[in-house]
């Protein structure tokens, strides 16, 4: 079921939130967080296709390298879907409890703790036992920075505004 057929279902649910929405966060949390990595890779004099090769390897393996550039594609693919569902939540679960909305600052911030949790100490941990959780503080800060700055505060914000934005001025934001 779609966020739109929620809302015209139920019209007292959140009449802000849409699929539009949910595409529009992923576009620019998943952009931010991206770019993070690809920018952080380059510092540390790695490339920006080991970085998508290193996204695409959690469900495709670790030979998704020797794809090159379609393995890239499909590390793409991989962030943005994962995105996309890091975005849905966060905006259903200000949708059913709107207090979630009342300090964008503090609800961000709490929400890229809670994603960065979820990712590395479950996702992660799952998929690379041997490698997470990481304890080294560094690691952890590295890891949780754009969980917040690239993830929660802009998505919290990007939610605040859509929530008291017209439902027009929200669609044409989305189709440019």
């Amino acid at each position: 079921m779609s966020a739109d057929t929620i809302s015209k279902r139920d019209p007292g649910f959140a009449p802000w939130l849409s699929a539009r929405l949910i595409l529009l966060g992923t576009a620019i949390c998943g952009t931010l967080d991206i770019g993070y990595a690809i920018v952080m890779s380059l510092l540390r004099g790695g490339t920006a296709l080991n970085v998508l090769h290193s996204v695409a390897s959690g469900p495709f393996g670790d030979d998704i390298g020797r794809l090159g550039w379609l393995g890239g594609l499909l590390g793409l693919l991989v962030h943005f879907s994962i995105m996309s569902v890091m975005v849905a939540v966060f905006c259903v679960a200000v949708a059913r409890l709107p207090r979630l909305n009342a300090n964008p600052l503090l609800g961000g911030l709490a929400y890229g703790v809670i994603s960065y949790i979820v990712m590395y100490w479950i996702v992660l941990a799952l998929r690379w036992p041997q490698n997470f959780p990481q304890t080294d503080p560094v690691k952890v800060f590295r890891a949780l920075l754009p969980h917040l700055i690239c993830v929660g505060i802009p998505l919290a914000y990007l939610v605040r505004w859509a929530s008291r934005a017209e439902p027009a001025s929200i669609a044409a934001v989305a189709a440019r």
